[in-house]
């Protein structure tokens, strides 16, 4: 994937959250409206509703601004921080649960959304242990293939996870089975991820690269906090640690590609 063909991905990818955003508003109307002077306002999910927004604006906050890094420089472990930062616009979409609640939607689509946020959930992670490979001495430079096969797998896994569309869980995604096999999957990525930096970190003795590490460790906790947490004020906590990681991360990383 030569070096354009990369910035339009995330020029593409930036409008889509954004697009993700707008239906995340649209929804949010349409829920205010059907709640008013109703007898379902029991069903109002506040906390998910608010911080799930909250990250999806994030996304397209970050989706715009901080792709001006990979103008400025082509780092591959930049690049997929920055894809990381747009599938967090998927958690806006949770939303639509709660508008085929108060429907009577069948929940069968809620079950396909779940799995469509999953996907979300999964692809960033992927992105952020892809990002922590090119944080070293790797020069693989088929990112096209790279993002396919990582497709792939996130793919994989939120299509094969049983979902159980009798339940509907207070962060408006379906209760999903094997949980302790998709913690044991979450665990893994994270851990290899953090690893795969402070290697780098060890390797390079750099201060820049240590501190990458840990603003990755602080945007993971923030990210597995929005994601699994967001039916409690607690969210808002999660927000703060992923707004501040990538922030940190962004700008660390910035400092210490200048001086390569």
């Amino acid at each position: 994937m030569r070096l354009a063909v990369r910035r339009i991905f995330l020029t593409v990818g930036a409008v889509v959250s954004l697009l993700f955003f707008s239906l995340y508003l649209l929804s949010l109307v349409l829920g205010v409206w059907m709640l008013k002077d109703s007898q379902w306002k029991e069903n109002i999910y506040l906390w998910p509703i608010l911080i799930t927004g909250l990250t999806s604006a994030f996304s397209v906050f970050g989706g715009f601004g901080f792709r001006r890094l990979f103008r400025r420089m082509s780092s591959l472990e930049i690049y997929f921080f920055l894809v990381f930062l747009i599938t967090l616009s998927f958690d806006g979409l949770r939303i639509l649960n709660w508008i085929f609640q108060l429907k009577h939607i069948t929940p069968y689509f809620g079950g396909l959304l779940t799995r469509i946020v999953y996907f979300g959930y999964f692809m960033g992670l992927f992105c952020m242990f892809a990002s922590s490979i090119y944080s070293g001495e790797v020069t693989y430079q088929k990112v096209g293939t790279l993002l396919s096969v990582l497709g792939t797998f996130s793919l994989a896994l939120s299509y094969s996870m049983p979902v159980d569309i009798t339940t509907l869980k207070p962060f408006l995604l379906y209760r999903v089975g094997g949980e302790e096999y998709l913690l044991l999957v979450r665990g893994g990525l994270m851990a290899l991820t953090i690893l795969g930096f402070a290697r780098s970190a060890l390797l390079s003795r750099s201060r820049e690269a240590w501190a990458i590490c840990g603003a990755t460790t602080v945007l993971l906790v923030g990210r597995e906090i929005v994601f699994f947490r967001s039916d409690t004020p607690l969210g808002f906590l999660g927000v703060f640690l992923l707004g501040i990681g990538s922030f940190y991360f962004s700008r660390k990383s910035y400092l210490k590609h200048l001086w390569i």
